[in-house]
């Protein structure tokens, strides 16, 4: 069994580790949290800014368990607070959909390579460039980039690749 604490108001959720299974509620933070062995967990906070996603990654960096970090619709998380994210190589999933990032800011998630799902939905302002980052994911099976609307058919074309699923619409 692993132990780790949070300050912060998240919310965990978790499964036998490796399944397919959906994601049970497991608790609230925050608190102390011992995560069962043989299970993982996904993360889930809301209403943070860049430096409150500094504490949460020095939080998380340690937990080998955590295998989905949730950040969606966090408007104040830019491009500066994903380079806190790079400390998290054992996520294997990442929702940042509606967060407020830029192409330039993708070069941080260079550094995830266990990363194998994607969801960058509603991030409005990537454009072809962001998307260069993507190809080094060689791990990724599932890119969400729904309403990205900077984002072309030919740019998209650039990062297919056999084993990737690519949702648009």
């Amino acid at each position: 069994m692993s132990k780790f604490s949070s300050v912060l108001p998240i919310i965990i959720y978790d499964r036998p580790a490796g399944s397919n299974d959906l994601w049970q509620d497991f608790d609230r933070g925050p608190g102390i949290f011992n995560i069962r062995e043989g299970y993982e967990i996904h993360v889930r906070i809301q209403n943070i800014y860049d430096a409150t996603l500094s504490t949460l990654v020095k939080e998380l960096v340690s937990v080998p368990e955590l295998a989905f970090l949730n950040l969606s619709e966090n408007r104040n998380i830019s491009d500066a607070g994903l380079v806190y994210l790079k400390d998290l190589k054992q996520l294997k999933g990442l929702n940042l959909s509606s967060c407020s990032l830029t192409s330039s800011g993708l070069e941080a998630l260079s550094a995830l390579n266990n990363l194998e799902h994607l969801n960058l939905s509603y991030c409005n302002r990537i454009t072809d460039t962001g998307l260069r980052v993507i190809k080094s994911l060689r791990r990724l099976t599932y890119l969400d980039l729904q309403g990205c609307i900077k984002t072309t058919h030919a740019g998209l074309t650039k990062i297919e690749r056999r084993g990737l699923q690519i949702h648009i619409r």
